[in-house]
């Protein structure tokens, strides 16, 4: 039977919402301070939907009978919970701040053992991208919503983050949603081969490899993708020099 699904948002979530609200405000509001504006709300906007990511996981699982999910903290959207080792938070905090990319991280801990059915498995894997794909479109609503300016030049900033983030996290590699969705469905031997602690140092390994290496891989991929989406990158160039503001 699937536990019973509780949800408390963290006040620290909260918190952040609003700080983010008011940066986007200011923003808005008061350009004097573009540079920083501009840092704070996007950085606070990819963390959230961060956040956001890692509960779609948790509750999905919940959903499905994991009944670990209850007491982890995970279905209170408090980033504090999410931060359980380099990859988790972390690492895509540090990538957009100093390398302009969007990384997917992971930080919660499913007990697949717990749910039942290979599809359910897939979807408690698949629930974090398609989050985060919400989240795209959302940031891109908003942004013709506000028309043109410096707060819509942020918001595609981070749709563009948002969007680079769902494409390489349904990559079908080890420590990726992308794999996570598909290993219930592949030969037990395979899955045996590759256990989640070794698709963990897979999965950093190759993060790291692309924030050093994989800026001038990655963003020909996202023009071409922004192409098929008639996403307009051009905002984003500028919004990108105001969040590196320093």
């Amino acid at each position: 039977m699937a536990a019973v699904m509780k949800t408390e948002v963290s006040w620290t979530f909260l918190g952040l919402v609003a700080v983010w609200l008011v940066s986007g405000l200011g923003l808005a509001s008061y350009p004097h301070y573009a540079g920083v504006e501009t840092f704070v709300f996007v950085l606070l906007g990819w963390i959230i939907s961060l956040c956001l990511h890692e509960y779609a996981h948790a509750a999905t699982a919940s959903a499905f009978g994991d009944t670990s999910i209850a007491g982890s903290g995970y279905l209170t959207l408090d980033p504090r919970h999410y931060v359980s080792g380099a990859h988790s938070l972390i690492l895509p905090v540090l990538a957009v701040i100093f390398g302009g990319i969007a990384l997917p991280g992971g930080a919660v801990m499913i007990r697949n053992d717990l749910i039942r059915k290979r599809w359910q498995q897939s979807l408690v894997a698949l629930s974090g991208p398609f989050a985060t794909l919400v989240c795209t479109a959302a940031a891109y609503a908003g942004a013709q919503y506000v028309g043109e300016g410096l707060l819509s030049d942020a918001l595609i900033l981070l749709t563009f983050f948002e969007l680079m983030a769902f494409v390489l996290n349904i990559l079908p590699v080890p420590g990726l949603d992308g794999f996570a969705a598909l290993r219930p469905w592949l030969p037990k031997a395979i899955g045996k081969a590759i256990p989640p602690q070794v698709g963990g140092l897979i999965m950093v390994g190759g993060l790291i490899a692309v924030f050093f290496y994989g800026y001038h891989i990655i963003v020909p991929i996202m023009r071409v993708i922004a192409d098929a989406t008639g996403l307009d990158l051009h905002p984003v160039g500028r919004a990108m020099d105001r969040f590196h503001f320093w």
